[in-house]
């Protein structure tokens, strides 16, 4: 058979069919046995001729001299001397194709697996299938290696076709794999393909799953507002052989408050109070709490708060918080310090969220100083405001045309770089220093955003843009509006009627097709003939053309 060989295949005939037909006698179609010596050495030269050669067909020409000591395990020990996956995979197919090699389940595996590794779960999958169609047979580690596999590599498709194959064959892929799933599948927003994946398999009863299975639908469900069918999956849970758990009825509560639902939340409550399916705990009433708190029934948040320490259950600072924000909203600020105090005879740490519902709560029943004491009491006892307490007590500040302390209390938060700063914090001063005509400081203000990278919103621009034209800087006024088009801060209707309406009442109509231009971007440049020098030119960078 060696007659028509190149120079590299001259091996001794004799010494390579003796190895041959040991090796036949030895083979069990199962597995590897450990190669020799000799193996090695085909193995060394089978990847190596396969790997030099230019197409498939050259390779198998090039191996045909060699067919007879092709054998399995041959050709796995060549297959793991190829580091190329793909190129792996073609010798893997060709020995299979034109030797008629039949390959161990081990070979199968490890192209799998590299495939997989590799990210080529295509591949992977059709090799698997060829696996089955050989009637090879597989074992739970390895189906559930496959399926996790291509869920890491985010291929949802894919897995959930694999999911079927392995029901098809009898395997029960472990529920952990199956949560995976439709955890994974909600992130991506594809909740009615979850839900109608499990439904489907549920029906057909090949599915291993378990009460964290339905929490994940049921969670995804409220999350898109479909409490409808939310309802269905806990309603049936029975008839499949599942209990809700408290975690269950969580969720389910939480959803229906959201929805403002909060009296159908609180029957479940008592459902569950009657009948002991299980124990509600702190994350039950809370949610309950809640959805009173945020339409307004402090009443019945209170009743609920009430009973749930009458049965022992004892509050979370969240449950504080969320009844303190309550009572500040609908003006109650006497309840909302008693919870407050109440709070700190039980041993609750106030946090910055609680002084945030504080203050806030003053502010908007117009007690401004006693905010400010709160503000002092939170900096002594070293809680430091996050963007939302900044943004509270300047708002407030500025209405009540307490400019001086709403700009020290900027400069605070422009000293925090541990606080990324937005544009509706600057934007109630700016405002308030635009309405005071002072459109210089305004202007500062705008400056020292951008210091902190903070980009102008169309609020600040629109703002800026009428406090100049208020102040009879009209030239101004459009090259701010300019800078907001340039910015690609795209201007709403209000921005260019504002504008355009100041630009009537000043008596210059001509400069409104600029404006317009601007507005489309077909002028994203003004021509400047002429230089004008503006308080907002040397502040702001911005030449203003006449």
């Amino acid at each position: 058979m060696f007659s028509h060989a190149p120079p590299y295949l001259l091996v001794t005939r004799r010494h390579l069919l003796f190895r041959y037909h040991r090796r036949l006698s030895a083979e069990t179609g199962s597995g590897p046995s450990r190669p020799d010596r000799v193996d090695l050495w085909i193995a060394k030269l089978v990847s190596t001729i396969f790997r030099l050669s230019p197409s498939p067909a050259a390779a198998a020409d090039r191996l045909a001299p060699l067919r007879q000591v092709l054998s399995p395990s041959v050709i796995f020990t060549a297959l793991r001397r190829i580091p190329d996956p793909l190129s792996a995979l073609g010798l893997f197919n060709l020995s299979r194709t034109a030797f008629g090699v039949v390959h161990f389940d081990a070979a199968f595996r490890f192209m799998i697996c590299c495939l997989c590794r590799s990210g080529l779960h295509d591949d992977a999958l059709k090799v698997f299938d060829e696996m089955v169609s050989d009637g090879h047979s597989n074992d739970g580690p390895f189906m559930e290696f496959l399926a996790n596999s291509c869920l890491e590599a985010g291929k949802l498709d894919l897995a959930i076709a694999f999911f079927h194959k392995a029901s098809h064959l009898g395997y029960f892929l472990q529920p952990y794999t199956l949560n995976k799933l439709l955890t994974l599948l909600i992130e991506k927003n594809r909740v009615n393909d979850a839900s109608v994946f499990l439904r489907q398999h549920l029906d057909l009863q090949s599915l291993s799953v378990d009460t964290f299975s339905f929490n994940i639908i049921i969670k995804g469900l409220c999350k898109v507002s479909d409490l409808d069918t939310a309802l269905k999956f806990f309603n049936q849970m029975g008839s499949y052989g599942f209990l809700p758990d408290t975690v269950t009825h969580n969720i389910l509560i939480d959803g229906l408050c959201k929805a403002d639902q909060v009296d159908r939340g609180h029957k479940i409550l008592q459902k569950i109070q009657l009948d002991g399916s299980c124990v509600p705990n702190v994350v039950t009433y809370t949610s309950l709490i809640h959805g009173y708190c945020k339409i307004g029934k402090m009443k019945e948040a209170y009743g609920i708060f009430d009973e749930m320490i009458g049965i022992g259950v004892r509050p979370s600072r969240i449950t504080y918080n969320i009844l303190i924000d309550g009572y500040g909203k609908v003006g109650d600020m006497l309840s909302a310090i008693s919870l407050y105090e109440r709070m700190l005879i039980c041993g609750c740490p106030p946090d910055i969220v609680t002084f945030t519902s504080l203050i806030d709560g003053y502010c908007r029943n117009e007690q401004l100083d006693d905010a400010m004491k709160l503000w002092n009491e939170m900096n002594r006892r070293e809680l430091k405001p996050n963007a939302h307490t900044f943004s509270v007590v300047i708002h407030y500040l500025c209405r009540k045309n307490r400019l001086a302390e709403a700009r020290n209390l900027l400069k605070t938060l422009n000293g925090r770089r541990d606080l990324l700063p937005h544009a509706f914090i600057y934007n109630p001063v700016i405002d308030g220093l635009c309405k005071a005509g002072d459109v210089d400081q305004a202007n500062v203000v705008l400056l020292e955003m951008e210091e902190r990278q903070c980009m102008p919103d169309k609020f600040t621009y629109t703002i800026l843009i009428i406090g100049h034209c208020k102040k009879g800087r009209m030239l101004e006024a459009i090259a701010i509006f300019q800078k907001m088009v340039n910015s690609g801060c795209a201007p709403d209707s209000i921005t260019v009627g504002s504008l355009v309406s100041c630009l009537l009442k000043a008596g210059i109509p001509n400069e409104i097709n600029k404006v317009m231009l601007i507005a489309s971007g077909r002028n994203s440049k003004l021509d400047i003939p002429r230089i004008v020098e503006t308080p907002l030119g040397k502040s702001m960078g911005i030449s203003v053309a006449i």
